[in-house]
């Protein structure tokens, strides 16, 4: 009898099914910071289904988990919440192979207008909750989502560095609404009657809406700040301050980035191609004079409102483009110098902006970062725009070639008088 009472104990013991328990650690992020700057400019880059069949749901999630798998086709559910940053975002499938570690991303469903309005490195709960056959498991940790105005330039992933300054485009933005302004400030100033791009013609059409543009934000006084640090950091990430459009045209003022992605989004504006240049610690701007793209020039930015003389050779094309009496005191000096100086950095840095190995040597291709879907940040912000009232300049334009022409005509007559 106690032999058959044993026996029914095991067999009952074999019946029951045991929970499934396995254990799993998060990723979140970078060192536990999210970008804003970086998870809005990628949000539509469609990225290739990795062949590794361990990473499960999003190919290019930010936020996830690590777990191994206690048995084989087991199901399993993740969920993660953040109040205020985004939706509870699910991913439900199953682990295949018993034993194998997988890497399980949901697809996160972010709040990119609060994304875009976080101006301050702020902390926020993550929480994570993942299902495992019938047994449920939950972690919270603290992650830091950084300002909007930090752009990531690399990350340590292992042992590789992973370089992600391509995110500066993210700060062009050609659509911006302060640009339409700025082009009709530059239009009351008078060098210019339209901004048509390479529709306009010749090279030096080109040049002349340039200058127009140039001698713009010297009118309006844009000078050279440099603020580059943050105020969050990470031995694992590389990362820089940029000032929105809109901050650096009403603070006027500007770093190398700065100055760069506000140049490069009026120029991409009025349809002139140009693109940001990067090299060890520095940005500027290059762009084609014509159409074809076979004529390339570079602009250093960081010489906008500086006090110079005009030491650089001026070409035939450009001294064709600006009519004397519309280049300024200032401006003039400074755009010549600035056309000089980047136009000789290209020449220099030609052979390091073709070797993938020099990393911090980067012409980044705005035009080839939206088609492959890198989004400028949009204008989210409050702050109204800051005019200038230019007409005092153009009266003055005006009057000094009035004054050239009777100048002109007396001569003639004189002439004729002889």
């Amino acid at each position: 009898m106690r032999t058959l009472f044993s026996s029914c104990c095991l067999l009952l013991l074999s019946l029951t099914t045991v929970p499934v328990q396995a254990d799993f650690d998060v990723i979140a992020g970078w060192d536990r910071q999210l970008f804003p700057s970086f998870i809005i400019g990628t949000s539509s880059i469609k990225t290739d289904k990795p062949d590794d069949e361990t990473r499960l749901g999003e190919s290019d999630g930010l936020l996830g988990i690590v777990i191994e798998a206690p048995g084989a086709e087991t199901p399993i559910e993740v969920s993660i919440e953040c109040d205020g940053f985004l939706e509870p975002s699910r991913f439900s499938g199953s682990l295949s192979e018993e034993g194998t570690t997988y890497f399980v991303y949901p697809k996160v469903k972010y709040k990119f207008d609060r994304l875009s309005q976080c101006t301050q490195a702020t902390p926020a709960t993550m929480t994570y909750r993942v299902t495992v056959g019938e047994i449920t498991q939950e972690k919270s940790v603290t992650v830091t989502f950084r300002s909007i105005n930090d752009c990531p330039l690399c990350f340590q992933d292992g042992d590789t560095l992973i370089n992600t300054n391509f995110i500066f485009a993210s700060y062009v933005n050609e659509q911006h609404p302060f640009i339409d302004k700025l082009l009709r400030e530059a239009l009351d100033i008078g060098l210019v009657d339209a901004f048509a791009g390479y529709q306009a013609g010749t090279e030096e059409d080109v040049l002349r809406q340039v200058y127009a543009l140039w001698d713009l934000l010297v009118e309006r006084d844009v000078r050279y700040s440099s603020v580059t640090t943050t105020a969050a950091d990470s031995s694992e990430i590389g990362s820089q301050h940029v000032r929105l459009l809109e901050e650096t045209i009403n603070n006027q003022q500007a770093n190398c980035v700065d100055g760069s992605v506000l140049f490069v989004s009026m120029l991409r504006k009025i349809d002139i191609e140009a693109s940001l240049v990067l090299v060890p610690g520095h940005c500027y701007v290059t762009f084609f004079l014509d159409k074809e793209q076979t004529k390339q020039i570079g602009l250093e930015t960081t010489f906008i409102g500086a006090d110079m003389e005009t030491n650089a050779k001026i070409g035939k094309n450009l001294d064709n483009a600006v009519p004397e009496e519309f280049r300024g005191e200032q401006s003039w000096a400074s755009f010549v110098n600035a056309l000089g100086i980047g136009t000789k950095g290209l020449e220099d840095n030609r052979e390091a902006f073709s070797n993938p190995a020099e990393n911090q040597y980067r012409i980044i291709d705005i035009a080839k970062a939206r088609r492959a879907g890198v989004l400028p940040i949009p204008h989210r912000s409050q702050e109204l725009f800051v005019s200038f009232d230019h007409s005092m300049d153009t009266d003055d334009a005006m009057a000094e070639s009035s004054e050239e022409d009777e100048e002109d005509i007396s001569e003639e007559e004189d002439s004729e008088e002889e």
